[in-house]
């Protein structure tokens, strides 16, 4: 079954002022990454490109730092006026008020900020940049003050689940539509030291049992961005965050993820390094469809075996078991790290 291609992420650039400590990027791992960003006239012409051969209604504008971009004001304008919605991706350190009511003047009204702590020492530590708490704070603030919607982004580590309640209680002071859950991943930056990062499932547990009820009570929506493993933490038991396995893991092929990188390159989603074609050069479909994405999509662990959600768990993110093992047949290397705490679901 061919899948539909609603949201599409484009890397425009791979700086970035910040140098997060779990930063996913593919092109901070080792060993060889192309180097190219494609020069404005080309991204358009790319982006029209992608626009016409998948019909999709959503394109995440991301980075590196996407307002490192001098032209993403203009690509914010071309996405939008091809009837397709531009959500901005970023750090916030660029989001002044003046810029912020330039983006909404091009399509912009979903910003998704990362937020990684509820006070300086916790989110600069982890962003390894000082100061950088108080400039997504003010992002957040312009955002809201001009109308726009802003969904903040936390990395749960070690060092912020502990204090994930008052993390969502300074989102309700900020007046933060959503928070996106997101569990420290391997990849970039963070595939030498994750494990040092990645706090437990019962410490992700006791974050959650603190944190979803004050969300529920200030009406600040919640999900899970990167997968959590039902064998491993069960998030039913948190009525208001919902979660949902990879798309790429449905065996209904009804959608996908993919990201298209600062050179034009497609590739599965933004935390997988593994290059499909470019599509400068090449139809969206023949690069979409063929038979590596066929392998990612089927690949299943042999420890999943037997559990019923196996198809659709797959083990976790198979981006982060090729980044940290070189295949794809593995566990996500978090469940790997707490196997002998899974309990297979039959």
């Amino acid at each position: 079954m061919a899948r539909t291609h609603r949201y599409l992420l484009y890397e425009l650039t791979k700086s970035c002022q910040n140098d997060c400590a779990f930063c996913y990027n593919v092109w901070k791992e080792p060993g060889e990454y192309p180097p190219e960003e494609l020069e404005p006239r080309e991204s358009l012409a790319l982006l029209e490109k992608v626009i016409t051969e998948t019909g999709c209604k959503f394109i995440g504008l991301t980075g590196g730092e996407p307002m490192l971009r001098d032209d993403v004001f203009d690509i914010a304008s071309f996405v939008s006026r091809r009837g397709v919605l531009p959500v901005l991706i970023t750090n916030g350190m660029l989001l002044s008020r003046e810029n912020v009511a330039a983006l909404m003047k091009c399509g912009v009204n979903h910003f998704e900020i990362s937020l990684h702590g509820h006070e300086p020492r916790v989110h600069d530590a982890l962003a390894r940049r000082e100061g950088s708490f108080e400039e997504v704070v003010e992002a957040v603030l312009n955002v809201k003050g001009l109308g726009g919607q802003v969904n903040t982004v936390f990395v749960a580590t070690k060092s912020n689940i502990g204090a994930f309640k008052e993390y969502v209680e300074l989102n309700a002071l900020l007046k933060v539509d959503w928070i996106l859950f997101n569990r420290v991943a391997c990849g970039g930056n963070g595939i030498g030291r994750w494990a040092e990062l990645a706090p437990s499932p019962a410490e992700i547990m006791t974050g959650l049992d603190a944190g979803a009820p004050a969300a529920e009570k200030y009406r600040i929506g919640i999900s899970a961005g990167v997968q959590v493993q039902p064998c491993l933490i069960d998030l039913s038991r948190y009525k208001n965050v919902p979660s949902a396995f990879c798309p790429l893991n449905a065996p209904s092929g009804e959608s996908s993820y993919f990201a298209i990188d600062p050179a034009g390159n497609l590739r599965m989603c933004n935390r997988s390094r593994i290059i499909l074609g470019n599509l400068l050069r090449e139809p969206f479909a023949a690069i979409a469809e063929g038979p590596v994405v066929e392998s990612f999509c089927g690949a299943v662990p042999e420890f999943c075996r037997g559990c019923r959600l196996a198809r659709e768990c797959a083990g976790g993110c198979k981006a982060d078991a090729f980044a940290c093992y070189g295949d794809l047949e593995r566990p996500d290397p978090y469940l790997e790290l707490w196997k002998a705490e899974a309990r297979k679901i039959t």
